[in-house]
């Protein structure tokens, strides 16, 4: 009766949730990837055959597999759910990253490799500096790779083929994690690179030139990612997360959180997604993938990585998401064929790979879940759009229904209340303080009305 009283009164302050982006996550110790949701739910689990290292999404929507310690891809098609393999020429693999034509680019062994969207292998890039791990794509289509060892240095493949080492001067870390930032539409993006060794962040130019090496304050860097405003975001095995001005290179902001951020992205609407690896291997708590207000630093929801019984176990990497993709490397295209480019998607706050959040209607939440907090539901609308939201406390199968366009995803039988508005819309949600409230969910969808009535995405909200 409590969580029906809680429903009605957040649906009768009017107002919506959010979209049906999702993002894939691989659990290394477990042996499997999750699909998981914006606010944090899982929504499917599936099992591979050895551990693994981790997982990126391609354009297509496939889910490219990194084991670990082999000498194979798995490709795994959501579509057909299917699993398919591809044979690594250079040793194991580390990571991927795919170009705006969707061929993967694959890091690890003893080089770089190309594969089409399909897994076909294309050509290999042995290179003579060794432990290349890291990888990344510009804004220019370079692909950057950092080498774990010393000197410190990162390799350059740009869009001829054409293979450069540079040195990183002055740094004294063995490089890890690269990545490429968003400077504007058709500019150069910077290289961002940290690694073991030293709590070292290091800034290149597009032409391999070392611009600074910076002292981040903590012992060794594990995680890196920027945000929509072009901050950028390093996390520390202690447990530290700085925000960095990319224009100074300080650090202005500090927070610490346990287990530390192992590893980061950004989601569409510009948060941060850190990788908590609670459990390293065996049985005991789920590993989380913490959603993260990169205004305030605030946890907004834990995002624990548990679906039927399975807990994942040993996470270190980040969730997939399309952010860098959008901004960086493809932004002109159109990952949800919704007629709205990548770039105006993430720079309008909807999601470039969920057709039903776009410029006409998306609805998100915001804030910590956390009981005794007050997140908001928040719609995203023109200003003449009308809609209805409904609330629900499940999800069903996308389902169609006749005179409606688009899939109806909450399941109606649990549906509590619905509510309606014209134009873009906020409102607190309270959470009491009440314990007996932890872990209580609901979900909200819309529905926009005009000529027709179009269902449109979802979101949902999870109590810790």
């Amino acid at each position: 009766m409590k969580s029906f009283q809680v429903v009605a009164a957040i649906a009768a302050t009017s107002l919506m949730a959010a979209a049906q982006e999702s993002y894939w996550i691989a659990n290394r110790a477990s042996s499997d990837i999750m699909r998981i949701t914006s606010f944090g739910k899982v929504l499917e689990r599936v099992a591979t055959p050895t551990t693994l290292r981790g997982c990126t999404t391609a354009p297509d929507g496939k889910v490219w597999i990194v084991r670990f310690g082999q000498p194979t891809l798995d490709i795994y098609d959501p579509a057909t759910q299917t699993l398919s393999t591809a044979a690594s020429q250079l040793g194991s693999p580390y990571q991927i990253a795919f170009d705006a034509n969707g061929n993967a680019w694959v890091s690890g062994g003893t080089g770089v490799q190309q594969f089409t969207a399909a897994g076909v292998f294309v050509q290999s890039f042995p290179l003579t500096v060794a432990a290349p791990l890291g990888i990344t794509i510009d804004a220019d289509g370079n692909k950057w790779i950092a080498h774990r060892t010393t000197p410190a240095s990162v390799t350059r493949i740009d869009p001829a083929g054409v293979v450069t080492n540079y040195p990183i001067t002055g740094a004294t870390m063995l490089p890890v994690s690269v990545v490429a930032d968003f400077r504007g539409l058709l500019t150069s993006s910077r290289i961002w690179v940290i690694g073991d060794n030293a709590g070292q962040l290091a800034e290149l130019d597009a032409n391999g030139n070392t611009i600074g090496v910076y002292a981040l304050g903590f012992a060794v860097a594990s995680s890196i990612t920027f945000d929509r405003n072009g901050n950028i975001w390093v996390g520390g095995t202690g447990g530290q997360l700085a925000r960095i001005d990319p224009t100074t290179a300080t650090v202005v902001n500090s927070y610490s959180f346990t287990p530390g951020p192992i590893a980061m992205a950004t989601d569409s609407l510009g948060r941060l997604r850190a990788t908590a690896r609670v459990t390293f291997s065996g049985t005991g708590p789920a590993c989380e993938t913490r959603r993260i207000d990169p205004a305030t630093g605030v946890i907004e929801e834990p995002g624990v990585l548990t679906f039927g019984g399975f807990n994942a176990a040993g996470t270190q990497t980040a969730a997939s998401t399309p952010f860098q993709y959008s901004l960086v490397v493809a932004p002109f295209g159109d990952l949800d064929g919704d007629g709205e480019v990548n770039y105006a998607e993430i720079q309008a706050g909807t999601s470039p790979i969920d057709a039903t959040s776009a410029s006409n209607f998306r609805v998100e939440t915001f804030g910590t879940t956390a009981i005794n907090s007050t997140p908001t539901v928040e719609v995203q609308a023109a200003p003449s759009t009308l809609w209805v939201v409904g609330y629900a406390l499940a999800l069903t199968a996308p389902t169609p229904v006749p005179g409606f366009g688009g899939l109806l995803r909450l399941d109606p039988t649990t549906l509590v209340n619905t509510t309606a508005g014209v134009g873009s819309n906020s409102t607190p949600i309270p959470v009491p303080n009440d314990p007996t409230l932890v872990g209580f969910e609901f979900f909200v969808q819309g529905i926009t009305v005009g000529a027709t009535l179009d269902f449109q995405n979802v979101s949902g909200m999870k109590i810790w």
